[in-house]
């Protein structure tokens, strides 16, 4: 087949002869997991392309901001509601990749959800110059309509995707194609895995971290050790025991895998506030109507709150909540069903704090925790920590008051969903504790804070994510052991252990996601 490409297809235009040749290619470029999907005649940027029926396949692999785009206008498509909302999924970085293995960062590539199909389609392909892969423009598929086209996006550390395309494919290739395994989610879209070993890596990095005793201590902008002894002392004496320098590296992880620190089996997910409800109306009023006063009278909210479950500290109810039109059109909210997909009613969930008198006190959008939780978070690696008065007097009155103990046995965490997000606040095993304070009269000492927890990660791991492991880190002086080279000793016994930029979040004793 002759294919009609423009003079400068040639930079964005693939052509692989072999899934060898193509797995070789991501592998390279960091990719652990690819999205394959053979592309119909009428995939272009114009008709938007076509993903799949389960927007969760985008969301489990990539790394995407949900909101929502406007109201739909159509009176006329099947299905279409003027007036209904339609949720969007943001790529936060995404990138077309040229034959000469440059990544061309995009402008606002987006997955446009609409729920009523349901389906996601691919839109905003365009890169920030302004150019694009020309075998997805309108005026390709209109010049070669018979032209097979394969669309890859792949997945590489904390979401990133990078996508190609593929065209001219050999009847080898697509045999291999049609060979791989369909996704769960979109069986008729292929999994391309590539092992990348990052597990073994970060684990070799850990090595020289774990079952030692550390200074509390951080390093400032420029590389240098300070002592540290507030809160957040765990997370930082990490980052100073793994040689990383604070803001160096935003994303909190390693290898792309997450590193996070607790000194006790409760633990603090995320903090998101609420985006509905009395609490975003008004703050001063939710705090007065559902709060108390404390000794010096400030405003209060507390106690654990449950799905389900009403909080005799505050007399209100978290629920996950299904809001849809009864057949009169007015909004009714239904008690959510896990059994159901997704997708179908991405827009219409939200979790709630439930007043006495059936108001909504507060309430968070499906958009805004799911915001929180996502494939920034497939791979995680829990780390205890123990925090010990130091009694070496010199080095207390320098200020390194604390010493530091991080595990050996770690919690290796991977693959997680929005469903098992919402499963486990609708089942109670992850909760709310929220922490806000109204001053009395001072509103710049005011406090908004709402602590989504777990009482032992350990145990709610496996609600969370689909593989839970545990793993005995082998420790450095472990390894030397075995190690018979003296240069290769004392290299374990006198290098600083200082590895490539990586940031660790902290909020409290918690590593923040």
């Amino acid at each position: 087949m002759n294919i009609q490409l423009p003079p400068s297809a040639s930079e964005f235009e693939h052509n692989p002869s072999s899934m060898h040749e193509l797995s070789a290619l991501l592998g390279n470029i960091g990719a652990d997991v690819a999205f394959l999907k053979v592309l119909p005649k009428n995939a272009n940027d114009k008709n938007q392309i076509y993903i799949a029926s389960d927007f969760g396949v985008i969301f489990d692999l990539f790394d995407v901001t949900l909101s929502e785009r406007g109201e739909s206008t159509s009176a006329t498509k099947d299905r279409s509601t003027p007036g209904k909302r339609i949720p969007e999924a943001v790529f936060n970085d995404f990138a077309w990749l040229r034959r000469d293995r440059i990544e061309v960062k995009a402008r606002r590539v987006k997955a446009i959800i609409y729920t009523q199909y349901p389906e996601a389609r691919l839109s905003g392909l365009q890169t920030i110059d302004g150019s694009m892969p020309p075998s997805l423009s309108v005026n390709f598929t209109k010049l070669n309509p018979d032209a097979k086209r394969l669309l890859v996006l792949a997945r590489l550390a904390r979401g990133k995707c990078v996508g190609l395309v593929c065209v001219g494919m050999s009847a080898g290739f697509e045999a291999e194609i049609k060979e791989l395994p369909g996704f769960e989610r979109a069986p008729a879209c292929k999994r391309l895995t590539i092992e990348q070993n990052r597990s073994a890596e970060l684990e070799a990095r850990l090595a020289s971290v774990v079952g030692r005793q550390l200074l509390g201590c951080r390093l400032d902008a420029f590389g240098q050790t300070l002592p540290f002894s507030g809160t957040q002392v765990c997370g930082y004496t990490l980052e100073h025991a793994l040689g990383i320098v604070p803001n160096s590296n935003k994303d909190g992880d390693l290898f792309g895998i997450e590193l996070k620190t607790h000194t006790k089996p409760k633990v603090t997910l995320f903090t998101p506030e609420p985006d509905g409800g009395v609490y975003a109306k008004d703050f001063t009023t939710f705090m007065k109507t559902y709060g108390y006063l404390d000794a010096d009278g400030d405003y209060r909210v507390t106690g654990l709150h449950r799905a389900n479950e009403v909080c005799s500290k505050s007399g209100l109810t978290l629920q996950v909540r299904e809001c849809r039109q009864d057949s009169d059109g007015a909004v009714c909210a239904y008690p959510y069903n896990p059994k159901t997909p997704l997708t179908p009613k991405l827009d219409s969930i939200d979790v709630a704090l439930i007043g006495p008198k059936g108001e909504v006190a507060a309430s968070w959008s499906l958009e805004r925790l799911m915001n929180c939780w996502g494939a920034k978070h497939n791979e995680v690696v829990y780390l205890t920590a123990s925090k010990n008065t130091n009694p070496n007097v010199n080095e207390h009155a320098q200020g390194y008051e604390h010493l530091v103990t991080f595990g050996e046995k770690v919690m290796w965490c991977r693959d997680t969903t929005a469903e098992k997000l919402l499963n486990a606040i609708n089942s109670g095993v992850i909760y709310l504790d929220p922490a806000p304070k109204l001053h009395a009269t001072d509103p710049a000492k005011n406090k908004r804070r709402a602590q989504w927890r777990v009482n032992d990660i350990t145990k709610a791991a496996h609600e969370l994510y689909h593989h839970v492991e545990f793993r005995q880190i082998t420790t450095m002086e472990n390894m030397i052991q075995f190690r018979t080279q003296p240069e290769m000793q004392k290299s374990a016994h006198t290098q600083s252990m200082l590895f490539p930029d990586v940031e660790v979040e902290m909020d409290e004793v918690n590593v923040k996601i």
